[in-house]
């Protein structure tokens, strides 16, 4: 029985070769002439063929035989090269603004296209991708945690990145032997607390709204150094973010606690834009003024920060520098190498809107 699982395997592949040279609405070969062309048995050709049935790829017609359906366009072998974004099935503002700025990126790379896949965001990476289907010639994957990869998961990246170029989003290679992409999350903190000091802040608070995920980690320890090389003192304020948890809501509730205890703190910065949301509306319904009472500093998307109420600074991690980054990696894949990619480190921008004030230093 293993010996058939096996053997229907590589008919499936073989089959799917040989789907990208019919039309849809043709007749495709008969389960003899399969057995006939491909040395397989009767059984093996029946439960290929019903894998394809049940995908929409084929369909029976009883006293005629079997034909393709519109689905196999996906196949052909003139289809337009995709290049596939696989990103975690979960709600964030960070993900909408992504996609909207790859629908700008579509019409630029046409006849290419971009297709955008939806993975649990329960599993680190996808547990399969429409590789062949879609005709994919790179993969742009943002991993669903930035905790540490088990031999597992990285066993599936290294699989993807054998068939297609692969470029990992918001996370750098370290060790391991893969293109990457992404912000320098330590630089940013150094930003964001260079920002409150140079305006006279010395107490100052950082909030961790999101996960303890490497990302959030760097950033954290980008601020922390920045704190102590300027003589500042830094308060911790850990929401207690877990993954899967709506963090704008946990947040706002953690920091109107905050404010009710009392601070003394005159600069808070924000790790998120997307959740640190969630601590603007506290202050605004506790009566804390921004930024005459408390001055706020965020790091994450500036459109994101320039919508809150009032606008937030921002230190900007250049998620569009980062998509054309991948998306010029992906088009050019002999050019780079997880040792020579200069787009490994996207250098963060500050954004000022007006949420910081000056502070006389004592």
């Amino acid at each position: 029985m293993v010996q058939a699982v096996l053997k229907t395997d590589i008919l499936y592949e073989q089959l799917l070769e040989e789907l990208g040279k019919y039309s849809p609405g043709d007749q495709f070969m008969t389960n003899r002439e399969i057995m006939k062309r491909f040395n397989v048995s009767q059984l093996v050709v029946d439960q290929t063929v019903a894998r394809f049935r049940e995908a929409g790829l084929l369909r029976v017609v009883p006293g005629r035989g079997t034909f393709t359906t519109d689905g196999i366009r996906r196949f052909r072998s003139d289809a337009p090269a995709t290049y596939l974004f696989a990103v975690p099935r979960w709600n964030s503002t960070d993900l909408t603004l992504m996609e909207e700025y790859i629908q700008g990126l579509r019409r630029k790379l046409a006849p290419a296209r971009i297709l955008i896949h939806r993975f649990d965001y329960t599993e680190q990476v996808p547990l399969e991708l429409p590789l062949k289907e879609e005709n994919v010639k790179g993969i742009a994957l943002l991993a669903s945690s930035s905790a540490s990869w088990d031999s597992r998961t990285l066993g599936r990246l290294e699989h993807y990145a054998a068939e297609v170029p692969l470029v990992i989003m918001n996370r750098h290679h370290g060790d391991i032997p893969l293109m990457a992409v992404g912000a320098d999350d330590v630089f940013a903190g150094n930003i964001a607390a260079d920002h409150l000091f140079n305006l006279g802040h010395r107490k100052i608070a950082l909030l961790i709204s999101e996960p303890h995920n490497s990302v959030i980690c760097e950033r954290v320890r980008g601020v922390l150094n920045c704190a102590k090389l300027r003589g500042m003192e830094c308060r911790l304020l850990d929401c207690g973010v877990r993954s899967g948890e709506y963090a704008p809501d946990k947040t706002y509730r953690f920091f109107s606690g905050v404010i009710r205890d009392g601070f003394d703190f005159t600069g808070l910065i924000g790790l998120s834009s997307d959740s640190f949301a969630g601590a603007v509306n506290a202050c605004l319904n506790c009566g804390v003024k921004i930024p005459e009472t408390l001055s706020l500093v965020t790091i994450g998307l500036r459109r994101m920060a320039q919508i809150q109420h009032p606008p937030l600074d921002c230190v900007d991690l250049n998620m569009e520098g980062q998509l054309d980054a991948i998306l010029e990696i992906l088009s050019h894949p002999g050019a780079f190498s997880p040792e020579e990619n200069p787009y490994e480190y996207t250098v963060p921008s500050l954004v000022v809107s007006g949420s910081v004030v000056k502070r006389e230093a004592k």
